[in-house]
């Protein structure tokens, strides 16, 4: 069956092998990632440090990787995705030995810069890949292929992590298991590294006849800031929603397991699952609607649905609830994604001023997102939380799709 549905439902050129085994390493790799994402709020907490701080620790790993964001550009001269996928291995295998490790809030903050340099490379790294091996007019699908790898792993991820916590105590036996699949992840890598190399040179591989100075540099940011300013502001918006949700929503699904004898990872994967689901047809509800227009609102509606979480008690229907805004925000991702694609291909030149300025606006949100929500749990409760963080991303979506115009503009 699983087969069937690819032959029906994606087009013949995401049946390309190295997307699949790009989707394959990601889907291990986000198995890691997701593992210490429900497991950090938790460790950090149970060693006596408040909800409130614990989000600030956090939002700390955006910090790092927004002043990474200043000078990626001029560190690197081309952003190959097989050269940001290397430095995101270097820097993954690095992180849980300083949570792990951590006793001071010194060495979680350490801990957090180091997870902050490997998303931006991961980040990076799979813009890079889709916009050198796929045509404009299927970014969009290729990113959806890519979100249902990533949606598959964050699914089976809060599952592990709570298993983890039920029987092993934070400690090398842990940190071991953890390393299991960040290893299978790398070695696909290694296998993809030495395939014969077809993609394209040109779409990142372009090098500006000026050479820019700093100051230079940062006047073409603000630039292209301006005209990028509507994607932007959705891009810092749903990281900021998703960064909160995975900030208070890990304490949240062990309280309600706990409470109701079900698996206390069960919220969560909730939350994860619907990525997997929507990939495949994203394309298709983007060609429909426009890309913008589609990620404004998924968007919209997604919080609308945060906000009923916080308002009922039922288990069962927080777990419907929290799946159905999850459904809705896994739209906007992709089609977010291939509307920078989209700025790209009109303006190859700028690519890696794109590309910084988008890592830079989810940095933000990565940054925002754990220090509101970790203030929300404190001081109104998780529950409350997803009340007032679903009528904040409401009233942005909202604003933006009233503020714009569907047409994306042309980077001149």
């Amino acid at each position: 069956m699983a087969l069937r549905h690819l032959q029906l439902h994606i087009p013949k050129y995401a049946t390309d092998s190295t997307l699949f085994s790009i989707g394959t390493m990601i889907f291990f790799f986000v198995i890691f990632d997701g593992v210490l994402m429900y497991l950090a709020p938790i460790i950090i907490t149970r060693a006596g440090i408040s909800e409130s701080l614990m989000g600030l620790i956090i939002g700390s790993s955006s910090v790092a990787g927004m002043l990474f964001d200043l000078v990626i550009s001029r560190i690197f001269q081309d952003t190959n995705y097989r050269r940001m996928f290397l430095f995101m291995f270097i820097m993954a295998a690095l992180y849980p030995l300083f949570l792990f490790g951590g006793t001071t809030i010194t060495i979680y903050l350490v801990a957090m810069a180091v997870w902050g340099f490997y998303y931006n490379f991961y980040n990076i790294g799979t813009l890079d890949f889709v916009g050198r091996t796929t045509p404009s007019s299927q970014h969009t699908s290729s990113f959806g292929v890519l979100r249902v790898f990533e949606g598959s792993g964050y699914l089976l991820a809060p599952f592990a992590g709570s298993l983890l916590l039920l029987y092993l105590h934070p400690g090398p036996r842990m940190l071991l298991i953890i390393a299991i699949p960040l290893a299978i992840s790398f070695l696909i890598y290694s296998v993809i590294m030495f395939r014969p190399r077809t993609e394209k040179d040109e779409y990142v591989g372009i090098v500006r006849k000026d050479i820019l100075s700093f100051f230079g540099e940062i006047r073409l940011w603000k630039v292209l800031g301006v005209l990028l300013l509507p994607t932007l502001a959705l891009t810092l918006t749903i990281n900021m929603v998703d960064a909160a949700i995975w900030t208070f929503g890990p304490i949240f699904s062990e309280q309600i397991g706990a409470a109701n004898g079900i698996s206390g990872g069960a919220f969560m994967t909730a939350y994860a699952l619907p990525p997997l689901l929507v990939g495949w047809v994203v394309g298709i509800i983007a060609r429909r609607f426009g890309m913008r227009r589609t990620a404004q609102w998924a968007i919209a509606i997604g919080s609308t649905f945060l906000v009923f979480v916080g308002l009922v008690r039922s288990p069962t229907l927080l777990i419907v609830l929290i799946f159905t805004a999850s459904f809705f925000l896994a739209v906007g991702w992709p089609a977010i994604n291939a509307v920078y694609t989209e700025h790209v291909d009109s303006a190859p030149i700028y690519s890696k001023e794109v590309e910084t300025l988008q890592d830079l606006f989810t940095n933000l949100g990565d940054i925002v997102g754990p220090i509101a929500g970790g203030y929300m749990a404190q001081y109104l409760g998780s529950a409350h939380s997803f009340i007032a963080l679903g009528l904040l991303g409401v009233v942005i979506a909202v604003s933006l799709f009233m503020m714009t115009s569907p047409v994306i503009p042309v980077v001149a």
